[in-house]
């Protein structure tokens, strides 16, 4: 009898088939062309909403301190589904600023997500570059809400600057 996408896993893990062991051996993600760095930011978002791993994982950069981190792709596929899916969901995602450049561009992005119940609001500043001709996501600083008092759409580049604390990921 063949398991189904929504059954129990058959190795125990207590989640759904569909968000641990089909995941294991999930294909290459199909990635559209000719994506701005602002419109694949949204496709990741909604990437990781849909419980998307291979997509997210294939739209790093290949140089990015995530690929040093998780080189292999089918265990981050296999992490995402296992612990990322449960904490995490995503309620808006904004593009406030976009920096266009030839071989590297920048996004600010707005992000309001439910993580453990709890509604947290933050800045994204992220860093593209091309690879083989398409953007993809290289790196982040993030601004949480609370260090940026103005309104959402009044933030800028230069308030990333001004943060004693910074986050990079």
């Amino acid at each position: 009898m063949k398991t189904g996408r929504n059954d129990p896993c058959l190795c125990g893990s207590g989640l759904k088939y569909k968000k641990c062991c089909l995941l294991k051996t999930a294909p290459p993600g199909t990635i559209p062309t000719g994506l701005t760095p602002g419109q694949l930011v949204l496709a990741r978002a909604k990437a990781f909403d849909d419980g998307d791993f291979a997509f997210i994982y294939d739209t790093y950069h290949t140089d990015s301190a995530f690929k040093e981190q998780f080189p292999n792709r089918q265990e981050y596929i296999h992490y995402g589904g296992a612990n990322l899916t449960a904490d995490f969901r995503i309620l808006q995602c904004r593009i406030l600023k976009e920096a266009p450049g030839h071989s590297e561009s920048r996004v600010l992005f707005y992000l309001e997500i439910d993580y453990q119940g709890k509604r947290v609001e933050s800045f994204e500043l992220s860093v593209f570059f091309r690879d083989q001709g398409e953007w993809r996501y290289h790196s982040s600083q993030k601004l949480e809400r609370s260090e940026f008092s103005g309104p959402v759409e009044a933030i800028d580049w230069a308030d990333f600057d001004r943060v004693a604390d910074k986050i990079y990921f």
